[in-house]
């Protein structure tokens, strides 16, 4: 008996041994079969076996059932939601399996491989993806690879919220989800995805009632939604405005204008809270019961809609200015910090930053110029080609929102585009949405303000630094046919005068490498611009020695 179970035994194992599915040093392989579920939670996994984004997809398959989770400290709430019936063990002991790390333990992890967190003194933590960084608390990393011939199985992120996205992620896999493969990294034996997670409205990385989460992984351009939320079960849309954050029950909207409104569809007549910032309280009707400060008002209220409407203005002064970017590297120029001071000490109603803000849109540099944001007017900006690349195009959704807006005050209607995306031209969405703006303008009995990165043409003879001339001259051709005043940067330089009947400025010199002579305009400053009730507008540029 015993030697013939012996003789079973070897042709059993023999058998094993062809089919692939034990290697001959012993480890645990996957086999060439895409749904293959030989390898266990700390089996090395055949990453050779499995297309791209396969190892992601069918992780709960090559994992097996999960009876142990190694988990930081404050992240038990996540195991016990996710994998309820798995023992809990620290984080300190992890050696291979399933984990739920925080961003500390998740950097100590993940160090030195494709998809990591790393951290920057003004954002904190922040994942770092094939030389592109995210910012926001609100991104998480599944990750899958071997390491000392045992399989890792990660979910980490930058906050718990992150953590959290990356387990919901895996969860709705294990139900039949999809992986979109390009958004996957695949090298060598890792594989991995950058998730984010908008609507976790406290932060604790689980859907809760009244929530309403999007959860969508990317490659390298971040899923935005501006202008739509649900808070504490109530159907939130914002106009005139992006919703910036949510905190719970209280709703963050940058304004973009001064026209702001707030609608709930379908009210249940829950209490929020309102901080709508970037705004100028003293030329608002400000709702009854509203806080206010320097440039923000709250409301707190349950009620299914309300407005923030400006008052009659006649003759008012706003500032404008731009590029201030440093030739290189992460410092702030000097001139900006003066320029800045200089701004906040004038009477303005609000400031037009004309882009350009930091040198090459990397994260370090935004940090650098985000500590010295500072600011007692609100600030509506256009992008310019420096900061509106690679990493920067996230930060500056982030920070900004959409590039394409408008708003009207007093005898004026402001028309913001984003010009440089396109190489310097506007695509034609882009031209049918001026076009309807201009003719509402029109209808308001408004004059109209353009407000671009490049000007429609380089007013220095022989040179050529603005738009597409094609683009330019059609935008010129606009202008003049709605008598629409135009403020415009990206020349390094001051000037101020009118080409083909359209008066315009370029106000691009303030803090970067000045391309003009003293004389011609070569000089940092920023400018006043005088906005009279009768369409006229007077033009004073502000001379601040660098």
């Amino acid at each position: 008996m015993r030697k013939g179970t012996a003789v079973l035994a070897i042709v059993l194992v023999f058998m094993v041994l062809l089919s692939g599915c034990i290697s001959s040093d012993g480890t645990t392989e996957t086999s060439t079969s895409p749904t293959s579920t030989s390898s266990t939670p700390t089996g090395a996994i055949d990453f050779g076996s499995y297309e791209k984004g396969q190892v992601l997809a069918e992780w709960y398959k090559i994992a097996g059932e999960v009876s142990k989770v190694y988990v930081s400290e404050g992240y038990e709430d996540l195991a016990r939601h996710y994998f309820p019936n798995a023992q809990i063990l620290p984080a300190k002991d992890y050696d291979g399996g399933v984990a739920i790390l925080s961003p500390a333990d998740g950097r100590e992890v993940l160090r030195g491989k494709p998809i990591l967190i790393t951290v920057n003194d003004y954002f904190g933590y922040i994942i770092y993806k094939l030389g592109i960084k995210f910012v926001g608390k609100d991104k998480g990393i599944f990750a899958v690879f071997n390491q000392d011939g045992k399989a890792y199985y990660v979910f980490t992120g930058t906050s718990k919220a992150g953590v959290g996205a990356a387990l919901e992620y895996a969860m709705e896999l294990k139900n039949g989800g999809s992986v979109r493969t390009d958004d996957v990294l695949r090298m060598g034996d890792f594989e991995g995805v950058v998730v984010k997670v908008i609507g976790d409205n406290d932060w604790n990385g689980i859907p809760d009632e009244g929530e309403h989460w999007y959860l969508s992984s990317f490659k390298t351009m971040e899923p935005f939604i501006y202008y739509w939320r649900v808070v504490d079960g109530e159907n939130v849309t914002v106009k005139g405005g992006f919703i910036s954050l949510v905190n719970g029950s209280t709703v963050y909207i940058h304004a973009l204008g001064f026209n702001v409104s707030v609608e709930v569809k379908d009210s249940k007549g829950v209490e929020l809270t309102y901080v709508v910032e970037n705004i100028n309280p003293a030329v608002i009707q400000l709702p009854q019961g509203a806080e206010t400060g320097e440039t923000w008002v709250k409301l707190t209220t349950s009620s299914d809609s309300f407005s923030l409407v400006p008052k009659d203005l006649g003759d008012y002064k706003i500032i404008a200015f731009g590029d201030h970017r440093s030739d290189g590297g992460t410092e702030v120029p000097e001139v900006f910090l003066k320029i800045r001071d200089g701004i906040n000490n004038e009477d303005a109603v609000f400031v037009i930053d004309g882009g350009d803000l930091v040198y090459s849109g990397t994260v370090d540099q935004w940090a650098a110029l985000l500590k010295e944001w500072k600011w007692n007017k609100p600030v509506f900006v256009a992008p310019g080609n420096h900061e509106y690349r690679g990493e920067g195009i996230n930060v500056y959704h982030q920070l900004f929102g959409p590039t394409d807006y408008s708003f009207a005050l007093g005898d004026y209607y402001y028309i913001f585009m984003n010009n440089i995306e396109n190489d310097y031209r506007l695509s034609d969405e882009q031209w049918a949405w001026l076009q309807d703006e201009l003719e509402r303008a029109k209808e308001m009995g408004k004059r109209p303000v353009m407000i671009m990165h490049a000007p429609p043409v380089d007013p220095r003879p022989g040179e050529d630094h603005g738009m597409d001339p094609s683009d330019g001259k059609r935008l010129l051709e606009l202008m003049r046919e709605y008598n629409a005043f135009g403020i415009f940067s990206h020349i390094h330089m001051f000037w101020n005068g009118t080409i083909d009947g359209v008066h315009f400025i370029v106000t691009g010199a303030a803090g970067a490498p000045l391309y003009a002579a003293p004389d011609e305009g070569g000089f940092d400053h920023y400018t006043r611009l005088f906005m009279a009730a009768d369409g006229s507008i007077e033009v004073e540029p502000v001379k601040v020695e660098s």
